[in-house]
């Protein structure tokens, strides 16, 4: 059995597929239940679905079972070596992590759910020199909460999409029959900078938190960089897949590959120094100043990756 952390946005469903077209081996993706559901629906402790996997492994089909993207960090970590299975944890470019996080909740969250995950609206209207600067002193009280441990927030996995907007009518979206232009109407007509700055600084510090972690608590083989993994089909075989299946070593089914591969190019579009300088001039503040709080170790790995620091 194996499982392979990731926080999300580095190609995990892709990866999941691809394990999965080896007909002896099963691979989930994004739950913590079995049968799978999705997250927070039935969801099991680290030691209970890897009983599950174990159970799984041991009926008469004899597949090898293994999940990606449900439990972060090393939340589950030592439940599956316990028993014998691969543990791996996946890094990405965080400004790109950071960036593709932002944009796939941003409209969703300013709309309270109303509009989907992944929702592309007018996004350069959002900001403004003013919205800025309110958020600069957002980032300031965030920044003091961490520090001192005095905000709940932050000591329990942060759902992006049900934060709350303070001053925001409740009912606004509650309207099934609005369409998604005059969501964006009451968006971009009312004070985003709370939800915005409480938004970007929780993907920061998430995307940190759990790379630390990794980073910290596992080998070096323990690694997977993405970029690596969605690029080069040596890497997906030698260090991934023969890694977490070693049963079935060189065994990797890799038809489509390179096509599958060639959409998950993270810098398909842009490269990560240029969606850090999309970034307004106080998110581009903010993550240079969680960089400054990252271990001088982490900061080597990441320059070693080839990831763009601030």
């Amino acid at each position: 059995m194996f499982y392979i952390s990731s926080r999300g946005h580095s190609a995990t469903g892709w990866l999941a597929k691809q394990i999965s077209k080896h007909n002896k081996v099963v691979c989930w993706h994004g739950t913590r239940s079995i049968p799978p559901s999705d997250p927070g629906v039935n969801d099991l402790s680290p030691s209970d679905f890897i009983k599950g996997l174990k159970i799984l492994e041991d009926q008469r089909d004899e597949r090898i079972y293994g999940a990606v993207h449900g439990f972060h960090g090393v939340s589950i970590k030592n439940e599956i070596e316990k028993e014998g299975g691969k543990f791996a944890g996946i890094f990405r470019d965080p400004v790109s992590k950071i960036s593709s996080f932002f944009y796939a909740y941003l409209w969703a969250t300013l709309s309270q759910g109303a509009l989907p995950q992944d929702y592309v609206g007018p996004t350069i209207k959002l900001f403004s020199d003013e919205l800025d600067d309110k958020m600069m002193n957002q980032f300031e009280v965030l920044k003091e909460k961490l520090d001192e441990k005095k905000q709940n927030i932050f000591n329990k996995i942060f759902n992006f999409v049900n934060i709350k907007i303070k001053d925001r009518n409740k009912n606004s979206f509650s309207n099934n029959k609005l369409d998604p232009n005059k969501i964006e109407q009451i968006i971009l007509s009312d004070d985003n900078s709370e939800i915005l700055s409480e938004l970007f600084f929780n993907i920061c510090r998430q995307t940190f938190m759990y790379d630390t972690e990794i980073f910290q608590n596992c080998r070096s083989e323990q690694f997977v960089i993405m970029e690596n993994m969605v690029s080069e089909k040596d890497y997906f075989i030698n260090n991934v897949w023969n890694y977490i299946i070693p049963e079935l070593k060189d065994k990797a089914v890799v038809d489509g590959f390179e096509k599958k591969a060639k959409n998950h190019n993270p810098n398909i579009n842009s490269n990560s120094e240029e969606k850090f300088e999309q970034f307004p001039k106080s998110f581009q503040k903010l993550m240079s100043w969680f960089f400054a709080r990252q271990s001088k170790e982490l900061i080597k790995f990441y320059q070693k990756n080839k990831y763009f620091i601030s």
